[in-house]
């Protein structure tokens, strides 16, 4: 009896690495936030920059569960919606998250950025991904259990003609790490 109490307290104060990825786009996300439009002259897009969000996200932290690190990937593509337009320039997307609404644009909470350029979007999709690491700031938010996310659609884009982009999020998910108890 002993040794199973001894292998019990054993147990409890051990602790076990684990990765988990959470894809926010199984979350109820604004349609706008995941897929819109804006235009692009030849003066250049408007608007510019393209806010999108805040978008609150929240759950359930679990009391087991110590995150040490975690990672935000993202995959954006551009295609164009106007026929005959020609474009030159690019476009860069940046992705932000916060413990707070209030904050989440400020340049300490930008996490990853990519810029594409625009210049085959008459024949197909632009896209630009990356993936970063979470500040130790966005860390404890996560780790809250409630946080939010934002986007900014920026760049020097340009069109032959009044044409219209369409944007559509394709990936978006956080990568965490950590390690949760028994």
């Amino acid at each position: 009896m002993k040794r199973l109490w001894f292998l019990g307290l054993a147990l409890a104060a051990c602790s076990f690495p684990f990765n988990y990825t959470l894809d926010l786009l199984e979350r109820d996300l604004p349609a706008d936030f995941v897929e819109g439009t804006f235009q692009v002259r030849a003066g250049g897009i408007d608007p510019n920059p393209k806010t999108l969000g805040p978008v609150p996200v929240s759950y359930t932290p679990d009391s087991r569960v110590s995150l040490s690190g975690a990672s935000l990937e993202y995959k954006v593509c551009f295609t164009s919606e106007t026929p005959g337009a020609s474009f030159s320039g690019s476009l860069t997307y940046a992705a932000y998250l916060a413990g707070d609404e209030a904050g989440l644009l400020d340049p300490a909470n930008l996490v990853a950025q990519g810029t594409g350029a625009v210049a085959g979007l008459n024949v197909g999709p632009v896209c630009v991904s990356g993936e970063a690491s979470l500040n130790a700031g966005q860390l404890q938010a996560v780790a809250s259990g409630r946080f939010y996310v934002g986007a900014r659609i920026s760049g020097d884009a340009t069109s032959s003609q009044e044409a219209t982009i369409r944007y559509r999020t394709e990936v978006l998910r956080l990568r965490l790490s950590g390690t949760v108890r028994p």
